[in-house]
């Protein structure tokens, strides 16, 4: 969906998203439409650096103490089985996780530090897909919440979940989108996790909190999708909004909505990835109008416009968007390679010194770019 991303999405079962879109999580016993992990011996996790190439400016050792804060989610459901993610100790004897890890759960224990600890009360914002879980004995460190503001595009981040559902493993990427959604942002990112690692802690460099690990979208490259930590650090629950454990079986996230009503960003993937141009600008223009103040349809009806190729429509569209977002990256290379389109380079190259100024991989990536078009004339 931009210059650093692609991504689509499979349907199936009435709207209800595909494995590649499904949580990351399985369930042991009964089958159901979400698959889940069996859980073996309870034992101590060590933290597990995935194989791969560290993301620059981030560290393994950085993300030992940080670690602690991430425990294991086990979900004793009603119909049989046991349904297992992860979580994150975001207050004092307060866990974070997804709702959809716990939905069908009558009882729900966490596991850190090397033994069981028993949840006594939830508290969950369904259609946010974000679960807290009050677990009065556990005294595990809470995670430092990082500013919601701070993300930028190509960050490193790491991922740190209980993927399998056994150890816990640690992933880098980085940042790939920002996609705004009830005043706030959700991550794309190509930080791997993967079942298991539902409800696990997306952490920036220094080991702050940014998101919480969610689900994927089917995609060439790997991209995954984290809850922003705004509704974590604003949705933290006064004493009087805890309930009782409970199944919420017809609970349904943002995510898993019938395709008509999911969010923007995710009705233009599969139009993006299957090519269906003149759609997608169709789309964008309903989306302009919903969120007014939103970037990201213009960068994408540029983008689809230089696909129609109307290399002016196209400079139009990025121009707004740089205008909504100056600190968009995608959208000042897309503007420099519309620009470079309709033979402005004087404009091109004062788009691509501001590209530079944000991110110098993809700057780059402009000037090889840049170079095959004029070679193809």
């Amino acid at each position: 969906m931009n210059a650093a991303s692609r991504s689509t999405s499979r349907r199936e079962n009435g709207g209800a998203p595909a494995e590649d879109a499904t949580p990351r999580c399985r369930a042991a016993g009964t089958a159901r439409r979400h698959p889940c992990t069996r859980i073996g011996a309870i034992a101590a996790a060590a933290l597990l650096p995935a194989a791969g190439v560290v993301a620059q400016g981030l560290l393994p050792a950085t993300f030992l103490a940080v670690s602690d804060s991430v425990v294991r989610v086990e979900a004793s459901r009603e119909q049989g089985g046991l349904f297992v993610g992860s979580g994150i100790t975001v207050a004092p004897s307060i866990v974070a996780t997804n709702c959809h890890v716990t939905r069908d759960a009558h009882a729900i224990n966490i596991s850190g530090g090397g033994r069981l600890w028993t949840v006594t009360g939830q508290f969950a914002n369904e259609a946010h897909d974000l679960c807290f879980l009050r677990v009065p004995t556990w005294n595990g460190r809470p995670a430092v919440l990082g500013r919601p503001e701070s993300l930028r595009l190509g960050q490193p981040v790491a991922a740190i979940g209980f993927s399998g559902g056994t150890g816990r493993t640690l992933r880098f990427g980085q940042v790939r989108a920002l996609h705004a959604l009830d005043g706030a942002r959700i991550i794309e990112s190509d930080t791997a996790f993967t079942s298991g690692a539902s409800g696990g802690g997306l952490f920036d460099a220094t080991g702050a909190l940014v998101g919480l690990l969610t689900f994927r979208l089917r995609a060439a490259g790997g991209n995954y999708y984290s809850l922003p930590v705004r509704w974590i650090s604003e949705g933290l629950p006064v004493d009087a909004q805890w309930t009782d454990i409970h199944a919420v079986p017809d609970a349904v996230a943002f995510w898993q909505r019938d395709a008509a009503t999911l969010p923007y960003f995710m009705r233009a993937a599969p139009l993006y990835v299957e090519g269906r141009w003149t759609e997608l600008v169709a789309l964008t223009e309903q989306w302009s109008a919903a969120d007014p103040r939103d970037p990201e349809p213009l960068r994408v009806r540029g983008e689809a416009m230089q696909r129609l190729d109307r290399p002016a429509a196209a400079v139009s569209a990025f121009s707004e968007a740089v205008a909504l977002g100056p600190d968009v990256p995608s959208a000042w290379y897309g503007l420099a390679l519309a620009y470079a389109a309709v033979g402005d380079a004087a404009a091109a190259q004062r788009a691509g010194s501001r590209l530079a100024a944000l991110d110098r991989d993809l700057a780059l990536q402009l000037h090889d770019e840049v170079l095959r078009l004029h070679e193809s004339k």
